[in-house]
């Protein structure tokens, strides 16, 4: 099983959701938990002129760093999906 690492960002985005939708994060959290699980059999989707990856929960996206080398898992932004790729787009 991999190790998952929660930039600042990401845990804000998770304790901001957490007082409104608990039923979102707890979904969040399973899935990235799943991804952690079975990184190894996972077709990761590499986001377009970036070294990140993206995990889809609904309506909302997991963008995450994967090293293999290291098994560790590093999920840097969660957000509803136009949000997070507008973000990702002024931060190339």
């Amino acid at each position: 099983m991999y190790r998952i690492v929660y930039t600042p960002r990401a845990e804000e985005t998770l304790r901001r959701l957490a007082s409104k939708a608990p039923h979102i994060v707890e979904g969040i959290l399973d899935k990235i938990e799943w991804l952690a699980q079975n990184a190894d059999d996972v077709r990761h989707e590499r986001l377009r002129g970036h070294q990140d990856f993206s995990l889809h929960c609904g309506q909302y996206r997991i963008i995450y760093l994967w090293n293999r080398n290291s098994e560790t898992i590093v999920v840097e932004l969660i957000g509803k999906h136009d949000e997070v790729y507008r973000e990702l787009r002024s931060h190339p």
